[in-house]
């Protein structure tokens, strides 16, 4: 029987993003259900502590009391639509709110919706201000998902499917002023750069590496715009990112917390030099709902939350727990964690491979706590906790994620040594986290045809995907097979074939695996036989398939560890089960079993 939940990921994986339904399912995300703070629960009341704030979007935490009267105030009001001809004070007040958050040294906004979209704004301003068509990002970057966005960040994978992009858009290292100095020439409207580069597994600038580019920007007369979409309103210490590191750039973008995590808002920032295209072509912006009265009042009461004195010390302490814990984390799992980076609330562990984040990631939920990946760095894992979280609630999750590293690097460290010592590489290695396909190979001290009847009369006693391998099933196909992904039922249509030297199970492609074997294959040998249990998947996920491989893979081994002694036990109490010696009489004493990797 379906699942709620099923029925929802089938339905997203229909109409709306078959690959995020088909990750949620897998990792076991629940259905969501209300949220308080850093916690948030899903239909059955279970609550997860949130490690990641949703890409910036949950910075202030979930239903923050603050934001949600605020909502009540503007709603009680009645004045809920933008004319967009009458004075519209709500949002007037904003726009002057922001100038005051930058010493009015950007005194200037323009409110919109979403992060893309507000760049696009920006990179029109600087286009029109200077002149010139070309634009400088870095590597890595992530600016949103428009034309313009995408062109900015020019991953290879969007240009083979999009492509072509837009004209003038170039890339630079980030962190590399050489190259930038290079590059900078009297075509350069503007460089676009976020201070800490999150969707390339959270990367923190060099020293003095912002400074420097603010520098050069001046002298080459092109605009510095920083996205400030994730860390802006104290993620990084300071109300923005670039007050910390001491610069003012000519434009910053921010959104995301900005709407305190309930409704779309965002805004571009500006100096009085790049906003005199609003005089010249007025018409420059338009955005039908952007900076409508509710989403202004929740914008003014995020920039009052941020502002807050002790709201920022709040973060400092944190930041430092945050940096300390995993600091400590990556130097007693050098086998599991590349590296750890960090700026402030916002950090990334970056794993050997992607397999072993998303065994860390699965395993994470399993024990009621959320976090996820770089987007452009599958590798890394997120640690970047709504800004509100309590002190108790922090040192629960790190101390989460520290027994889960234990964990991993324990199943890194016996794969090695079933591997006769072979040690995997930390980089590029085998993962620790193990990928299609699974396989396990056992000697009984049976023979093959006994193993084989009884896989025969029960053709799925080591399946790692039954809800019960025990129950009575005959080969065929069965619509409604009953699974199990962990300690989650799942339901889709599979078949059984009983086969000269085995078993073989094969699921139909549908909404969660494109494709799915197990096979099971007993040889006879020197005194019993050998039984090889090989499982084979394809989720066809593209560049998240060894992230969701890593969960399938600890699944289907830890359900297998418990499997095979059970068909061993279902061996020994069978009538006459006595194994045999190798000349065929019974045995007193069972020989020793042995068990490979």
């Amino acid at each position: 029987m379906r699942t709620r939940r099923q029925f929802l990921a089938e339905a997203k994986a229909a109409h709306n993003h078959p690959a995020y339904a088909k990750m949620a399912f897998v990792m076991g995300c629940g259905v969501q259900g209300k949220g308080e703070g850093s916690r948030v629960l899903d239909d059955e009341g279970t609550s997860y502590l949130a490690l990641f704030d949703q890409y910036g979007n949950q910075s202030f935490g979930y239903s923050h009391p603050r934001i949600v009267a605020a909502l009540r105030e503007q709603l009680d009001t009645g004045v809920l639509n933008s004319t967009k001809i009458m004075f519209e004070e709500v949002q007037i007040r904003l726009s002057e709110r922001l100038a005051q958050a930058t010493g009015q040294r950007l005194p200037y906004s323009y409110l919109a919706n979403g992060g893309g979209e507000t760049i696009d704004n920006a990179l029109k301003l600087a286009r029109a201000a200077t002149g010139r068509p070309g634009v400088i990002s870095a590597r890595g970057c992530f600016h949103g998902k428009t034309f313009a966005t995408l062109s900015a960040s020019d991953r290879p994978e969007h240009r083979a499917l999009l492509g072509p992009f837009m004209e003038h858009f170039r890339q630079v290292d980030f962190g590399d002023v050489d190259q930038l100095a290079a590059a900078l020439d009297d075509t350069v409207a503007a460089v676009l750069l976020e201070p800490v580069q999150a969707e390339a597994g959270v990367i923190v600038p060099p020293p003095g590496y912002l400074q420097e580019v603010r520098e050069l920007c001046t002298e080459a007369g092109a605009l510095l715009i920083l996205d400030e979409m994730q860390t802006a309103f104290g993620r990084c210490g300071a109300f923005f990112a670039h007050d910390r590191f001491g610069i003012t750039p000519d434009m910053v973008c921010v959104g995301k917390a900005f709407g305190g995590g309930v409704l779309p808002l965002s805004a571009v920032l500006g100096t009085e030099r790049v906003w005199e295209v609003l005089r010249v072509l007025p018409s420059t912006f338009g955005s039908s709902l952007g900076g409508n009265p509710l989403s202004c009042r929740v914008g003014l009461e995020a920039i009052a939350i941020a502002s807050d004195e002790a709201f920022l010390t709040g973060v400092e302490e944190r930041s430092l727990r945050i940096d300390e814990r995993l600091t400590a984390a990556a130097a007693n799992f050098p086998g599991l964690i590349a590296e750890h980076r960090g700026l402030g609330m916002m950090h990334g562990l970056e794993f050997t491979d992607g397999a072993t984040a998303g065994l860390v990631l699965g395993r994470l939920l399993e024990e009621g706590v959320t976090s996820t990946y770089s987007l452009y760095n599958p590798s890394v894992l997120r640690v970047q906790p709504p800004m509100v979280v309590s002190e108790d609630d922090l040192d629960h999750g790190l101390s989460v994620l520290e027994g889960i590293l234990t964990e991993t690097d324990g199943h890194r460290r016996s794969r090695t040594s079933a591997r006769d010592g072979a040690a995997a590489s930390a980089h590029g290695g085998e993962p620790t986290a193990e990928l299609s396909p699974v396989t396990r190979t056992v000697t009984l001290p049976y023979p093959a045809g006994r193993v084989l009847d009884l896989l025969r009369s029960r053709p799925r006693l080591l399946d790692p995907f039954a809800a019960d391998p025990t129950a009575p099933s005959a080969p065929g196909h069965e619509p409604e097979f009953a699974g199990r992904l962990g300690g989650d039922a799942v339901v889709w249509a599979d078949r059984a074939e009983l086969l000269d030297d085995g078993v073989r199970l094969s699921a139909d492609p549908g909404w969660l695996w494109h494709t799915l074997e197990r096979r099971m294959t007993v040889t006879p040998g020197d005194g019993g036989s050998h039984l090889e249990v090989r499982v084979a998947w394809h989720t066809d996920s593209g560049a998240y398939e060894d992230m969701l491989g890593g969960r399938i893979g600890f699944l289907a081994g830890e359900r297998l560890a418990g499997l095979i002694p059970a068909l061993e036990s279902a061996l020994e109490s069978a009538p006459g089960a006595a194994p045999a010696e190798p000349d065929g009489r019974p045995q007193t004493a069972h020989a020793p079993r042995q068990h490979v990797a």
